[in-house]
């Protein structure tokens, strides 16, 4: 199967074959595996993470494949813009995700973080700037934001823009 991968030696910049699992169930083997696929478009090396899995039947001494699944992981390449951090005091506050669920904003060694939930299973998070009152998250999900302001120039909230395209309007409590 890793053959079947190999690319023409004039398009091959590694594709790093890892974190291979592979289970055996009698006749059926289930393999999981992790890719980062580089392919030139122009002057530009597009990187993709994947991660596959596939199920084989073994039928007369032979391995079949019977069933395969391709997922690109989210990752983000993002980088920030130059941005004032004085500016960051406008997006201090709490948030309400849900009754009882409050996104508290910070500023923290000239950064905005946040804080999602309370205690030991709070989610603490690094926003960069990607413009105007819009940021991402520096580690995880490659969603965005974009904070709300009223008529005043006064931050109301902010929108959660997910990745799938789909939004989610947070209000500021305080």
């Amino acid at each position: 199967m890793l053959e079947g991968l190999k690319k023409p030696a004039e398009y091959d910049h590694s594709d790093n074959l890892r974190d291979f699992l592979v289970r055996l169930y009698g006749n059926t083997a289930v393999l999981n595996l992790r890719w980062t696929d580089h392919e030139q478009f122009g002057d530009t090396d597009i990187i993709t993470e994947q991660r596959a899995t596939e199920t084989y039947v073994k039928q007369n001494g032979s391995w079949l494949l019977i069933a395969a699944q391709v997922t690109n992981l989210p990752v983000n390449f993002r980088k920030p813009v130059a941005a004032d951090p004085s500016l960051y005091r406008d997006y201090v506050g709490e948030y309400e995700w849900h009754p009882g669920i409050t996104d508290t904003f910070f500023v923290k060694d000239g950064n905005l973080w946040s804080r999602l939930g309370q205690g030991e299973d709070a989610d603490v998070e690094e926003y960069l700037p990607a413009g105007s009152d819009s940021f991402f998250f520096k580690e995880s999900d490659p969603a965005t934001i974009t904070f709300s302001r009223d008529a005043q120039g006064h931050v109301t909230g902010y929108i959660f823009h997910r990745i799938d395209g789909q939004d989610i309007h947070i209000r500021k409590l305080k």
